[in-house]
């Protein structure tokens, strides 16, 4: 079925094994080590304050475990759920993500600058003052998450949604919103340039209080 005009695409959902118990426990050590892992899972671990070469993963599931303040030279993931984990003030250089979900996660002050993110999932987590700019997050979904004073500067956002998320005073110039959808998102005190809002989907709110950020006078 063909997609209407000014709906956003859709975001393909993770494909992680429903029986957990197929999943091969993995420890501390498998983590730092950096090593490529597929089909495992990982409770309970605290990496805090940690430099990682690389974190590759894909079909993988992750619960509480910690890379607060952690530096991570290489990023690669597929098909993987960080379910309550710590990536707060966490730096993620070159990171891939494709078809990912934070789920209940702590991302405050998290670095993924120059990212290339596509079908992620943001829900229920702490994202203030997170860093994106420079960064591909496309078709993914923010729920219910805090975006405060979050840096989108140069961010490609096309078809991405926002629902029940807080943006204020989070830096947007000069991103590309085409198709994204902004109409749940908290937009007070957010910076934008008149150009960064182009194609975006919006509420007719939305578009009062706008035109009124860029000056438009309506009449």
């Amino acid at each position: 079925m063909a997609r209407k005009v000014g709906t956003p695409p859709s975001r393909a959902p993770a494909d992680i094994p429903p029986e957990l118990d197929t999943l091969e426990l993995v420890t501390a050590e498998s983590l730092l080590a950096g090593q490529a892992l597929e089909y495992s899972r990982a409770e309970k671990v605290n990496l805090a304050d940690r430099q990682l070469p690389s974190l590759r993963l894909k079909n993988c599931l992750l619960e509480n475990v910690s890379f607060a303040n952690c530096t991570v030279l290489s990023v690669r993931l597929q098909d993987v759920r960080f379910r309550k984990c710590d990536l707060s003030n966490a730096v993620l250089r070159g990171s891939e993500a494709t078809r990912v979900e934070f789920i209940d996660c702590r991302l405050t002050g998290l670095k993924a600058i120059e990212c290339n993110w596509r079908d992620a999932l943001i829900e229920g987590c702490d994202a203030r003052y997170a860093q994106f700019n420079d960064g591909s997050v496309r078709t993914c979904e923010f729920k219910t998450t805090q975006l405060q004073d979050a840096d989108f500067r140069n961010a490609n956002l096309n078809g991405t949604i926002f629902i029940q998320t807080a943006f204020n005073r989070s830096d947007l110039s000069g991103a590309k919103l085409r198709n994204a959808d902004l109409r749940g998102a908290d937009l007070a005190e957010a910076v934008f340039r008149a150009e960064d809002v182009y194609g975006a989907i919006v509420s007719p709110a939305q578009a009062m209080e706008l035109a009124r950020l860029l000056g438009v006078v309506i009449r």
